[in-house]
């Protein structure tokens, strides 16, 4: 499941909808596997500037912090860490 949840979204560039429907799932079960990627260190969460608030929170010292919903995916964006690129080429 971890490896081929990493493939769709990293490796094939796919959205959560796309990934969801190659996978067989529901889009919340592929954000729950993006979140629980981004807690085995997987993923990474970076800077995404394309939303409307994220060029600020980008650059805010309390953004780690801020707003408590840690499962909103409004201005987030991922990348695979090392260990997430390892399982990817194995």
């Amino acid at each position: 499941m971890i490896k081929e949840t990493l493939m769709v979204l990293f490796i094939d560039n796919c959205t959560l909808q796309e990934a969801a429907d190659k996978l067989g799932v529901k889009q919340s079960d592929i954000r729950d596997r993006l979140v629980m990627l981004h807690h085995m260190g997987y993923v990474r969460e970076v800077c995404n500037n394309s939303g409307p608030k994220s060029s600020s929170c980008c650059s805010c010292s309390a953004s780690s912090s801020c707003s408590g919903n840690t499962e909103s995916f409004e201005g987030k964006a991922y990348e695979l860490t090392e260990k997430g690129e390892r399982i990817c080429r194995k």
